[in-house]
């Protein structure tokens, strides 16, 4: 080496590298740092926003089936209502009844309806000949005009009409009516009631769909029903309602559209009562169910800002020592030339401002790894916004194991997630007991065998009464403890009858339990730090919280008996078929 060339760093390898080629690869290791950051939080984003509208699909939907099964009862019972009444009108026309045998029929059916409203007789010229009640506006009211009067002169035995202000109420509202046939069969007027819209006003409260939302119902191309404020839609048409075209291929179902009637951006379910040839549906306005979306997203771009202007500010400090460095080696290398009677003192210099880089450069290494371990922290972050759903929960999971390298338990995290957010229901079926504890036996005996244990189940006939899915989780995670805490002798699973039940137990010959552990074992994040346990993985101490979460949701009682040093027994007690 001639005393004008720099003098190179050497890596643990050996290998020579130059204060050049050290920045260019901390250039490209802060790239690629600043590209896995970006990436990782644009699949998050992408995946909750992706979530966030399935969840608003989901949300309407749930929402239009409940309308639809309170509109058809609805309908139905005052269908049925009317057609009494009609009956009821022809007796008094054929003279069978009186006026006041009439009225006191019809303030005892108008009792009847599900939705209070009021019911009328009108006869042939349009005219109120039998109500309830006064009309509110004082005067006599005429109903010629309806299209529903004209349709039943016409011939129409029953009309469910659009939204109108209601001439007798003074209120929005949609009618139901049938016709009134007299003596020789003509055209002797109808019974119909006019159901007050505002009815279903805290129907729409309780839904909770966001402040946009809508409920609404059509027929005949015109409004039904709307909420909220449905006097705002009173006799207003929907003409090319994108629902109708999807209506009819498909009587269900969920879509995207800009309303017709008020321009905003929605997800709709809807559903076509067919009976009454009716059109329900419920919408979401984008805009709501993006807005924690976007909270998420401003979130997400803060933590990228803080870690980025580290990393910025680390690469800017870490090129400055660098810079300082290769002066210091350009400096003593004119030195050396200079003064050749001090080489060997120079020489010393020099490999001292070697070791010094080296030490640097491995500060500088765990530096580097700082700011991975604050996107973890953000990571953590970001799951505490989105804890109610185990959809995000298993997005943001994915960018924590890039960051962190570690998925050892989240299957258990998982279940008791979703067993806390009450997204597991039961499906109680009687089976017969022992299929279930011979295919458990199956899936559990290589862990026993490579353990050196014996593992069996003890022959029973017995059926029970119980969700055979969640059951079998739940003695799994029994068997998994036993095998963990057992170091030798053997696993047995069987079941004994009491009176109208069934106790399932595991047996096991392990290490046993201490009497201070008995009452907190099936609580969350309890161990029993033994020897036998340090040999494998420790785990997070869920897998018997998520044994009494599961009995808790089945019904299920839990036993536990246990000697320390010769083994416990845990028994689930379930109701015998």
């Amino acid at each position: 080496m001639t005393a004008s060339e720099p003098i190179p760093s050497t890596d643990s390898a050996g290998s020579r590298r130059t204060p050049g080629e050290l920045r260019h690869r901390l250039r490209l290791l802060i790239l690629v740092m600043a590209l896995l950051l970006l990436g990782g939080a644009a699949a998050i984003l992408i995946q909750l926003r992706a979530a966030a509208m399935e969840k608003a699909a989901t949300a309407t939907a749930g929402a239009v089936r409940l309308l639809d099964d309170n509109l058809t009862r609805t309908l139905t019972t005052t269908d049925a209502i009317i057609a009494r009444m009609v009956v009821v009108v022809q007796d008094k026309l054929a003279g069978r009844i009186g006026d006041d045998e009439l009225l006191r029929e019809l303030a005892s059916l108008e009792a009847g309806l599900t939705q209070r409203g009021n019911m009328l007789v009108v006869d042939a010229r349009g005219d109120v000949a039998a109500a309830v009640r006064p009309p509110q506006g004082g005067v006599p009211v005429n109903y010629a005009h309806r299209e529903y009067f004209k349709a039943h002169s016409e011939g129409a035995e029953r009309v469910i009409g659009p939204m109108v202000m209601g001439s007798y109420s003074l209120a929005p509202v949609f009618t139901v009516s049938r016709r009134v046939a007299g003596p020789d069969g003509g055209f002797a007027g109808l019974v119909v009631v006019g159901v007050n819209a505002h009815f279903f006003t805290d129907f729409h409260n309780t839904l909770g769909l966001g402040p946009s939302a809508y409920i609404g119902a059509n027929t005949g191309g015109r409004v039904m029903l709307r909420q909220p404020n449905p006097e705002n839609y009173v006799g207003r048409p929907t003409p090319n309602n994108p629902i109708f075209a999807a209506a009819a291929t498909r009587p269900v179902g969920t879509l995207r559209l800009n309303s017709p009637i008020d321009g905003v951006d929605r997800v709709v379910s809807y559903r076509k009562l067919l009976p009454f040839n009716v059109m329900v549906s419920a919408g979401m306005a984008v805009d709501d169910i993006l807005a924690p979306w976007r909270q998420t997203a401003l979130i997400i771009a803060a933590a990228l800002g803080v870690v980025m202007l580290g990393l910025g500010g680390m690469a800017v400090t870490t090129f400055r020592i660098i810079t300082r460095e290769e002066r210091s080696m350009a400096s003593l290398e004119e030195t050396v030339r200079a003064r050749t009677a001090e080489a060997e003192l120079r020489a010393a210099e020099a490999r001292q401002a070697n070791e010094s880089k080296t030490r640097f450069l491995a500060a500088a290494s765990h530096d580097l790894r700082q700011p991975l371990q604050a996107a973890g922290m953000f990571a953590e972050v970001l799951a505490g916004q989105v804890e109610d759903d185990p959809r995000k929960l298993k997005v943001v999971d994915r960018l924590r194991q890039s960051i962190e390298a570690t998925n050892s338990l989240l299957a258990t995290l998982l279940d008791v997630s979703a067993l806390e957010a009450g997204k597991i229901k039961p499906n109680v079926s009687t089976f017969r007991l022992m299929p279930l504890l011979a295919g458990l036996v199956d899936q559990i005996e290589p862990e026993a065998s490579a353990k050196g244990l014996a593992i069996g189940a003890v022959p029973t006939s017995l059926m029970v009464s119980s969700d055979p899915v969640l059951l079998e989780r739940l003695l799994r995670n029994l068997l998994v403890n036993a095998i963990r805490y057992t170091g030798d002798g053997r696993v047995l699973i069987g079941c004994r009858r009491r009176g109208g039940q069934v106790v399932i137990q595991v047996l096991d010959t392990g290490i046993g339990i201490p009497a201070d552990k008995i009452d907190t074992v099936f609580d969350d994040f309890v161990r029993l730090d033994t020897p036998a346990e340090r040999g494998g993985s420790r785990g997070l101490g869920l897998g018997l919280g998520v044994v009494r979460r599961m009995a808790a949701l089945l019904g299920h009682d839990l036993e536990l008996r246990s000697i320390p040093g010769k083994g416990s027994c845990f028994g689930v007690v379930v109701s015998k078929a």
